[in-house]
């Protein structure tokens, strides 16, 4: 199929399927931002809240643009909040709490990842909303979730890896237990978060009710643990650390050529057969150490052996390039700077770019899912500090001049 078969019924200038849906975000640093960034890509409005004067914690992290504001150039805080609205307001302050109430009472999404307790203790918790705002999805998002024994408990990424048994699994057998390169707890929390809130809104849409959403670090993370449970319940089995061995195949997928590594697996009987001839090594197609997947699982040493002689004496462009016209599943290993060149993930629209106010064009990552109808994409980058307050405190809200400026020098906006 060629992309423009795919949108050939597109609308024009859609803002994704969510137009319409309005959000309102108490979040900082990670699992929250990204759960209001993917409603934001499928075309939702968000109104991203920041501490005045310094902002959320999430504008400090490094590394930084090279602009004289540092606010506004950490480029995680620029990925994570694209396409938002942004305002500045005080939330432990009575008056700033009855500014998001308000505020509140006109959303569809609510999005808050404080430790579980601060917003009910601030009155902005899911009971105190619903007063003024019968309908409203509200999502939490926390390390180890509103409820049960650990539900005080402060969290961040590697705490979600290391409790939901990842962590254990991860890493070679004489190592150390390892997280993922990436916060993988953090995004696979707010995607369960964006994906509750859509669960949600779609019930809302059948029956008018709204209703808290919650998910956390550790069930995030528990939820893409594959087999693990069954095993250790059902057949008292420890999954243990295995390197880069790939679940049942057993293989290692990493391979090193005579320049760089490569990503291969060859799982199918048939593609181990095409392999073997290859190879030059037909005698292992019928090999009763090889011939089916259990038996090359149970001699995975002989098998990556075998593929890491054959790869060695060859580039990756090479090898790439033979496995290819073999229809075998193969690819190159990219590093970022590799990926923004690459003609596929350029035909696919994942790098997006936008113009900053202040760092000109940027470049971020675009939308993973795709729509045929009503297409989805990054509506522009991450709003500068209180950047949107006038249009919201003077526009949605009706405050005028004299109240902003007494807010502002209460500091509460």
């Amino acid at each position: 199929m060629r992309k423009e078969e795919f949108y050939k019924e597109a609308i024009p200038n859609s803002r994704g399927p969510l137009g319409g849906i309005k959000v309102l975000e108490a979040t900082t640093t990670q699992a929250g931002p990204v759960a209001g960034a993917i409603l934001v890509d499928l075309g939702a409005e968000s109104i991203k809240v920041d501490a005045p004067v310094m902002g959320e914690l999430g504008r400090h992290v490094p590394p930084h643009l090279n602009i004289p504001n540092k606010l506004e150039a950490s480029t995680y805080y620029l990925t994570l909040n694209r396409g938002k609205r942004g305002i500045t307001l005080t939330l432990n302050k009575p008056e700033g709490q009855e500014v998001f109430r308000q505020i509140a009472e006109k959303m569809d999404v609510i999005i808050q990842n404080y430790k579980p307790g601060t917003m009910e203790k601030w009155g902005l918790g899911y009971e105190d909303i619903r007063k003024i705002n019968p309908n409203i999805v509200y999502v939490s998002l926390s390390g180890y979730g509103q409820f049960g024994p650990y539900q005080h408990k402060p969290g961040y990424d590697p705490i979600g890896q290391a409790m939901s048994g990842f962590m254990s699994i991860t890493g070679f057998p004489d190592g150390p237990p390892m997280k993922s390169g990436g916060a993988l707890a953090d995004n696979l929390t707010g995607w369960q978060g964006a994906m509750g809130a859509l669960a949600a809104l779609y019930y809302r849409a059948k029956t008018g009710r709204g209703q808290h959403v919650e998910s956390s670090l550790v069930d995030a993370m528990l939820g893409v643990s594959d087999w693990g449970i069954m095993m250790a319940a059902n057949l008292d089995l420890l999954w243990e650390r295995r390197g880069n061995a790939y679940g049942p195949v057993g293989l290692d997928p990493v391979v090193k050529c005579k320049d760089e590594y490569i990503c291969l697996l060859v799982a199918l009987d048939s593609h181990w057969a095409r392999m073997c001839k290859l190879m030059g090594r037909e005698d292992l197609i019928e090999d009763p150490r090889t011939k089916n997947l259990t038996a090359r699982a149970e001699h995975a040493d002989l098998i990556n052996g075998v593929i890491g002689d054959w790869a060695k004496e060859r580039t990756a462009a090479e090898a790439v390039r033979i496995l290819e016209e073999a229809d075998l599943a193969v690819a190159p290993i990219l590093n970022f700077k590799q990926i923004l060149e690459d003609k596929h993930i350029q035909e696919r629209d994942m790098i997006a770019e936008v113009e900053h106010p202040v760092a000109g064009k940027l470049k971020l990552y675009g939308v993973p899912t795709k729509y045929s109808l009503t297409p989805a994409h990054v509506k522009g980058p991450a709003p500068m500090l209180g950047q949107h307050n006038e249009e919201i405190y003077g526009g949605m809200l009706r405050f005028d001049k004299k109240k902003m400026e007494e807010l502002k020098g209460k500091g509460i906006i």
